[in-house]
């Protein structure tokens, strides 16, 4: 198990957005390619007249908030997650769509009977899963003959390898954000889907980040999974760590990588 997968703090983390919206506000905000991940990643959906879809661990469903209209016609689209404080929120939000649903769901037990789905979604969740080998035999399981599974993850040379530096440079018994031992990353999730799937294409979405104030950065972190139950009190002098990476225009660059898998059944 690791930093990303204990049970009990993804459950904390994710009893509803208020974390979870900051970490998304402040990428659209600091990264420096505006087109988007979200559009980028809806870009790749294959989505044909009356597909049925699955995405697991929507969040607070704001892949899809713009979107709905932009679905062919006849599609049936099931949003879900493991918390249902998500659930709740964002079955408020799409309540006049009448070809959504939204559904609590484990990946690792999925409620579906076996060739069910034409699509089955997965952004950014699969690291946080306990049994990943597990999740990706159910995903496999429901999708039906040439079925496509996307899968969108962050790659081990990104902006957690950066904070995973500066954490250590503060304080080298912090060894937090290692994604080289996280279950599913852009370096290690062909080799886990490939148990299953043998069809599987990479892409990556290039980006990175841009900011002028190391006290943002400190915030960010805060609302992680991976710093859930620290104090800010323990961080002080980190933003001096992020400070020492200022350009002479007052700006930080920080890397990010970050792509998905596209998988055929």
């Amino acid at each position: 198990m690791n930093e990303m997968n204990q049970k009990n703090e993804v459950i904390h983390q994710y009893k509803d957005d208020s974390k979870f919206s900051k970490r998304q506000g402040f990428h659209d905000k600091y990264s420096t390619n505006k087109y988007g991940f979200r559009n980028w990643m809806f870009d790749k959906y294959e989505i044909k007249e009356n597909s049925k879809i699955l995405e697991l661990g929507c969040g607070n469903g704001l892949m899809w908030d713009e979107k709905y209209e932009e679905l062919p016609k006849d599609v049936h689209l099931i949003l879900s997650d493991f918390s249902s404080g998500m659930c709740d929120l964002v079955r408020e939000k799409q309540k006049n769509h009448q070809n959504v649903e939204v559904k609590q769901i484990d990946i690792q037990n999925i409620p579906y009977e076996d060739n069910s789905f034409d699509i089955v979604i997965a952004n950014h969740m699969l690291y946080h899963v306990e049994d990943v080998e597990k999740a990706i035999e159910e995903v496999y399981r429901i999708l039906k003959p040439r079925g496509i599974f996307y899968a969108s993850t962050l790659g081990v040379n990104g902006f957690q390898k950066y904070l995973n530096q500066k954490f250590r440079e503060f304080n080298k018994e912090m060894d937090f954000f290692n994604i080289e031992n996280w279950s599913f990353t852009l370096k290690n999730g062909k080799d886990v889907l490939k148990k299953k799937f043998n069809k599987i294409d990479m892409y990556e979405y290039e980006d990175s980040i841009e900011i002028n104030d190391e006290n943002i950065l400190v915030e960010w972190v805060l609302t992680s999974t991976v710093l859930q139950g620290i104090k800010k009190e323990k961080l002080e002098g980190l933003s001096t760590c992020f400070a020492k990476d200022k350009d002479k225009n007052g700006m930080i660059h920080i890397p990010k990588q970050i792509g998905c898998f596209i998988a055929v059944k």
